[in-house]
């Protein structure tokens, strides 16, 4: 199998009629919520296939190899995979079985079209693996919690989300690193890029909707987004830390205005402290002032906000004053550290590529400015700093989904996110948590009972067509009460059991949630295989698991059969360890009590062992085929030295043996007569031993035993 690209395909108007009209036949076997996103995915791919053929934007589907030449009058059919999966072939659709039928070159071959399978590399595969482990615990967790409880597990999950998030970026970064081949290290960039914007995106989202401060003030927080998001000023405060002479550094003071803009007020007074000047009036006044600013963090936790804020107000006036005054005049440097102290909005324009983007801006500018604004405040005073950046008047992706974040728009947020960023793995968990938050409208949905199990099942569905992540789309399904089991249903059917050791994973699932048909239908297509195959052993394990009863009748009698060939059994450490599961079918219960008769007989256990023969007889479990087998054996019992059998017991065995007799179509196997001769002279044997056992047992039942 060779991988293409997709432009390649050549696909006609016609070809995507035919398309459509093999793959709906597929989509009624669907449930209603199945069959409806289905078909509206594919009649909207279908519309727009022949268009995408022509663009290079098709990075996220994937074909198995290039699909040869198809004429227009044989037509391109197309059947569901699993998960976001089509196999393509070409062929003839009903609706055109009275044309002319074409011969297409090069053979009919069969092709694999995957799309949405931005989860399913090396480091993506670690994202969504450990991530599915937070989620299942705080499903669980979810459903004992309540209130006040569950707050702090929201925020405990949040957070696992974003450290996962924040590791992958790490390895994409180091795999970025260590590689030479320019074309990885472009699609290292570009996954980096989108893993830093989502945990962007999701940090701000944790701040706004999870762990939501008291009172809504959240500077403190934010403070704590710029410096895990903007980290040159710490990179660049290393970096000068390293250095005898600190202030010669040739960004020394751009390090301090990144560090003032972040509210690291301690770095920024070290690094002053280690300037040739600070002992001058100019550097201890502002040294004075960033001692004596009022920070709202844990410390002022414990005051009221109209507390601190008259704290802060004073704090602000006597910088303005001694801004006024001139005392930072002897230095432009600390008049510009002054300015930003202050909220002067020019000193912010001037320092706006130290900013980098507006939201850094928003932050720092309410840090100086209203230190107490609340979240839900925020969106009055964007504007103002997003007209610092945009020259040409456009808003980026990112832009775009932070300021609907800082709207309170969710809906909004979760829509941008589902077309920006790659897969459904941020929106489905974003979702999920917000769900648990009680901060999404419940209202139901055409595809899923509210948006978060719409989410769930797009980002289920969009893991079951990769070889392994599919176990990981099953427990997502797990939580989606409405469609959920459908959904898994449908998918159990679609997956490709190439080994065994994948049989009894999906096995396990089907039993652990109670999908008899499903495990049903699973081992018989095992047990099938095995047949072919001829490993009777292990067909006949897979139809007592699904307890199978006619599948089981078979195996037994081919059993027998192979006994009554090849005069042993095979596979005996099954048979010896059938137990109770023999008593599903009378046939594999009599292959079962004959396997018995057999280990009785060779432990010298005569007596049982000719009880159990003569019982299966009597009984009529012995299949009547099987009942001359049975008599040989007793033969061996009837010439025995001791009296196994008495007068009572001797007169049933010549009855089944008369009654045998009486039927000959159980006598007369084939018509060769080596066969014939071989089963008279059995006969003569059988009435001999059974007439001198009788007069045996008559006379050693006559005899009178000494007391």
């Amino acid at each position: 199998m060779r991988s293409v690209c997709l432009p390649r395909l050549k696909f006609c108007a016609r070809s995507s009629i035919s398309c459509i009209n093999c793959v709906s036949h597929d989509l009624f076997s669907l449930n209603p919520c199945c069959r409806s996103y289905k078909m509206s995915f594919l009649l909207k791919w279908i519309e727009r296939f022949d268009a995408m053929m022509c663009s290079s934007d098709l990075h996220r589907m994937h074909v198995s190899e290039e699909l040869p030449y198809t004429d227009t009058r044989i037509g391109l059919q197309a059947t569901w995979g699993l998960g976001n999966q089509l196999f393509l072939y070409s062929g003839k659709t009903p609706h055109l079985a009275e044309e002319q039928t074409v011969g297409v070159g090069g053979g009919a071959q069969i092709h694999d079209v995957r799309w949405e399978t931005d989860m399913h590399g090396p480091i993506t595969r670690k994202l969504v693996n450990e991530t599915h482990n937070v989620f299942v615990t705080l499903q669980e967790q979810a459903q004992e919690a309540s209130g006040k409880g569950l707050k702090p597990l929201l925020v405990k999950a949040s957070k696992q989300y974003r450290s996962v998030l924040k590791a992958c970026s790490l390895d994409v970064f180091n795999k970025s690193n260590s590689t030479r081949d320019e074309q990885i290290q472009a699609e290292c960039e570009e996954q980096l890029k989108i893993l830093n914007m989502t945990e962007l995106i999701w940090s701000l989202c944790e701040i706004l909707w999870i762990d939501v401060a008291p009172g809504g003030i959240v500077i403190s927080q934010l403070l704590e987004w710029l410096r895990w998001h903007f980290t040159e000023g710490e990179n660049l405060y290393s970096e000068i830390q390293r250095e005898e002479f600190q202030e010669e550094h040739h960004e020394y003071w751009d390090c301090i205005y990144r560090l003032v803009l972040q509210g690291q007020i301690d770095k920024v007074r070290y690094l002053l402290s280690k300037n040739v000047s600070f002992q001058t009036d100019a550097f201890q006044s502002i040294d004075e002032v960033l001692r004596k600013m009022p920070l709202f963090s844990q410390l002022f936790r414990g005051n009221s906000v109209s507390e601190f804020d008259m704290k802060w107000r004073h704090w602000k006036d006597d910088c303005e004053r001694r801004l006024e005054a001139g005392e930072f005049a002897a230095c432009d440097n600390l008049v510009i550290i002054a300015g930003i102290l202050c909220g002067d909005d020019s000193v912010f324009s001037q320092l706006r590529d130290l900013c980098e983007t507006w939201y850094h801006m928003l932050v720092s500018k309410m840090l100086y400015q209203r230190p107490t604004v609340k979240s839900i405040d925020l969106h009055y005073h964007v504007q103002s700093c997003m007209d610092e950046f945009r020259s040409d008047g456009r808003v980026s992706e990112t832009d775009s989904i932070l300021l609907s974040a800082l709207e309170f728009d969710i809906h909004q947020v979760i829509k941008d996110c589902s077309a920006v960023l790659s897969g459904w793995w941020f929106v489905a968990h974003l979702t999920d948590i917000l769900h648990h938050c009680g901060q999404l409208e419940s209202h139901r949905l055409e595809f899923g009972s509210n948006l978060r199990e719409y989410l769930l099942l797009h980002y289920a569905t969009s893991l079951m067509s990769h070889r392994s992540l599919w176990q990981v789309g099953v427990d997502y399904l797990d939580f989606c009460p409405e469609f959920g089991r459908q959904y898994l249903e449908h998918f159990i059917e679609k997956i490709p059991i190439d080994t065994e050791k994948k049989a009894n994973k999906v096995l396990y699932i089907c039993e652990k949630r109670n999908m008899p048909e499903q495990v049903k239908s699973i081992c018989k297509v095992m047990g099938m295989r095995c047949i072919k195959n001829k490993r009777l052993g292990a067909a006949l394990s897979w139809f007592l698991r699904s307890k199978d009863v006619a599948f089981a009748t078979l195996i037994a009698e081919k059993f027998l059969s192979e006994y009554n060939e090849q005069g042993f059994f095979s596979n005996l450490d099954l048979i010896d360890n059938l137990g109770p599961s023999m008593l599903i079918s009378s046939r594999l219960t009599f292959l079962g009590k004959y396997r018995e008769y057999h280990r009785l007989y060779e432990q010298k256990e005569l007596y049982a062992a000719g009880s159990l023969l003569l019982s299966l007889l009597t009984s009529r479990l012995a299949p009547r085929e099987f009942w001359i087998t049975l008599l040989k054996d007793a033969i061996t019992l009837l010439e025995a030295k001791e009296c196994i059998y008495g007068s009572k017991e001797t007169f049933e065995l010549m009855h089944c043996l008369e009654e045998l007799t009486k039927d000959r179509q159980y006598l007369s196997p084939d018509s060769d007569t080596d066969d014939l001769s071989d089963l008279k002279e059995t006969i003569d044997l059988l009435n001999l031993a059974l007439t001198r056992n009788l007069a045996r047992s008559i006379v050693m039942e006559g005899c009178i035993k000494p007391s």
